[in-house]
């Protein structure tokens, strides 16, 4: 029989209904029941732990601040201190069994509540990792709630050990190939086929244009396709990869494909047989819904699948403006939540978690994973560093139901001479999941 925890708060909003059931029932897999009565609360003989601004008794307590009783977005103070050797903010009254409130600081974290305050933009109008409070507190690499839910866990086993269940999860791989651009000479624009050519001699980089003429004169294949490769090798490895092509007429930049070119499209019905599809929505659909919907459309036709999954292109613009609009289009999946120069935990876990809109207040069906590393991250350091760091963050992951989802594009499994370091440090990389899986 599954014991089930009973929790006391003063009242009962959507934000405390969120982070609880979040933290107890999908991370610790802990069954919970919340309730505003003292008097249930009182006479209630089973665990129990209540979150308050004082305790009813002799209960666990965990005093609260003002943040999961609140509506609306406010301006917070966020005071980082240290906790054993976690960082930690909120802090509350010493009646608590801990010294910050760890449900509201998760909250702030997971729903990105700072992306939504006013904050200093990057060119392109993103909210940075320089900008958040694990990166100017220096614990974007750790998924700290994770680890503050590790530390629950165990206040919570020592007082009721007959509430805590083993997990049988086992953490769980997401590799990602997001592909804007599918080949890297062939059906491209004239005038982008001349300005890779001259760029290559610019930098007297001739094995590059050497393969260049090669390709379009079809004596060579594109060093891009190497999907059918891909896909086996990660079969091999017993990881499921999952695609995100760009499909979109409104691309800016002239490297990408056009959605018409039939060789395109054999691609991308080809790939959607084999492997797992997603859309890789462009800066445009992020900005507009009537674009959106044109590129969920685009490729429904052409696939003829209902997909649900979708990442978008060179990083999250407003978090506030596209996560509705995904909302609305009815997917069920996103899997941006990344930052694109940076290694590390943007929403501070590495659990998937629905999207909670501040706005609206209300938790959504759209889907969260957490992205670890893009490519362009990577190159940061060099590949064998940069390889290495994802792999030492996989292996320290504090939970066992974690998802260590990275993304990659064609360029790091091409067969050019330029890219061949990097393919082969690629799946060197791999290999080594299966070994610690």
């Amino acid at each position: 029989l599954i014991q089930m925890l009973l929790i006391y708060t003063t009242k009962i909003t959507p934000r405390i209904r969120y982070i609880f059931y979040h933290i107890f029932f999908k991370m610790l897999n802990i069954q919970i029941s919340l309730t505003d009565s003292v008097s249930n609360f009182v006479a209630f003989n089973s665990p129990k732990l209540s979150y308050s601004k004082k305790p009813l008794g002799n209960e666990l307590f965990f005093s609260s601040c003002s943040l999961l009783f609140e509506q609306g977005i406010q301006n917070s103070l966020v005071k980082v201190f240290k906790w054993k050797k976690y960082p930690v903010f909120f802090q509350v009254s010493s009646q608590s069994i801990i010294p910050f409130d760890l449900f509201a600081a998760s909250f702030y974290l997971i729903t990105r509540y700072e992306e939504h305050l006013p904050h200093i933009k990057n060119v392109e109008g993103q909210f940075t990792s320089s900008e958040s409070i694990a990166g100017k507190n220096n614990f974007l690499d750790k998924p700290i709630i994770d680890y503050w839910v590790l530390e629950l866990r165990s206040i919570i086993k020592e007082k009721f050990p007959e509430i805590i269940i083993s997990s049988s999860a086992s953490k769980k791989i997401v590799p990602i190939l997001e592909v804007s651009t599918a080949y890297k000479f062939k059906y491209k624009s004239a005038i982008f086929s001349v300005y890779q050519a001259i760029k290559s001699m610019w930098k007297l980089n001739f094995d590059n244009l050497f393969d260049q003429i090669l390709v379009l004169f079809r004596f060579k294949n594109d060093p891009f396709l190497e999907y059918d490769f891909i896909i086996n090798f990660f079969k091999k490895n017993n990881l499921s990869l999952v695609f995100f092509f760009r499909f979109t007429k409104y691309a800016l930049d002239h490297s990408s494909e056009s959605i018409f070119n039939s060789s395109f499209q054999s691609l991308i019905k080809n790939i959607s047989d084999k492997s797992i599809l997603g859309l890789l929505v462009s800066g445009f659909a992020q900005k507009k819904e009537k674009f959106l919907k044109k590129e969920i459309d685009g490729l429904f036709n052409l696939t003829h699948k209902n997909l649900k999954k979708v990442r978008l292109n060179n990083g999250i613009i407003s978090i506030s403006e596209i996560y509705p609009l995904l909302v609305q289009q009815e997917i069920l999946e996103d899997y941006s939540m990344g930052y694109k120069d940076s290694i590390g935990y943007r929403a501070s876990t590495s659990l998937p978690f629905y999207y909670y809109d501040l706005i609206n207040e209300i938790k959504t069906p759209l889907k969260i994973f957490p992205i670890v590393a893009t490519e362009e991250s990577l190159k940061q350091k060099n590949e064998t560093k940069g390889f290495k760091k994802i792999l030492d963050l996989y292996s320290s992951l504090p939970l066992q139901n974690s998802v260590h989802a990275f993304t990659f594009s064609p360029k790091v499994i091409s067969k050019s001479k330029e890219d061949i370091n990097l393919r082969e440090s690629f799946l060197k990389y791999i290999s080594e999941y299966k070994k610690r899986k």
